[in-house]
């Protein structure tokens, strides 16, 4: 299968995730959505629905990282590094809504840590080693960052709430609830 081809079934599989949640999700669907010809290119390429799954998550977390990444690691600060995050993870949501409704579904649906939740404790234990960041549990201001996004993500896409202002507020309120 070529690379275009097995993007297109991702690409399907998120649209299909986003419509119908992951129970959803079938290879027919799949398949009647990116405009293959057979269930069997996908059972072929991915194994398991499962497996497929995991991929289109893989997928939509990798196109979050590249439009985040940059602007996170644009910020010297560890302040300034959870505002970007903040504010570039509700952009691109909006900018990408049926990669935010299959996100949701993926994270609650796969296990793991689909939502990064190490990466941000790891970089608010950084903040605190330097000194830059108040003492706190780090996981659970993860919990409650990650959760905040979350929770502002379907505001954003079903209600048109203002993604700029939404990641604002969340940004400074995450400001005041970690600096030291």
């Amino acid at each position: 299968m070529t690379s275009g081809r097995r993007e297109r079934i991702l690409e399907a599989a998120l649209v299909v995730v986003a419509r119908e949640g992951c129970h959803g999700l079938s290879f027919a669907k799949v398949v009647e959505e990116a405009g293959v010809s057979s269930t069997r290119l996908i059972s072929y390429h991915f194994g398991s629905r499962d497996d497929l799954l995991r991929e289109a998550f893989g997928l939509v977390l990798a196109k979050a990282g590249a439009f985040m990444g940059p602007r996170i690691a644009a910020e010297s600060s560890m302040r300034g590094k959870i505002r970007a995050y903040v504010v570039s993870n509700l952009q691109f949501l909006e900018e990408n809504p049926v990669d935010a409704r299959a996100a949701i579904e993926l994270a609650s649906a796969l296990p793991s840590d689909p939502g990064g939740l190490e990466l941000l404790e790891s970089g608010f234990r950084d903040g605190q080693r330097s000194g830059e960041l108040r003492d706190f549990d780090a996981h659970v201001m993860a919990v409650a960052l990650r959760g905040a996004i979350d929770a502002s993500v379907l505001d954003i896409v079903d209600h048109g709430a203002d993604a700029a202002r939404v990641g604002a507020e969340l940004a400074e309120l995450f400001d005041r609830a970690v600096r030291a």
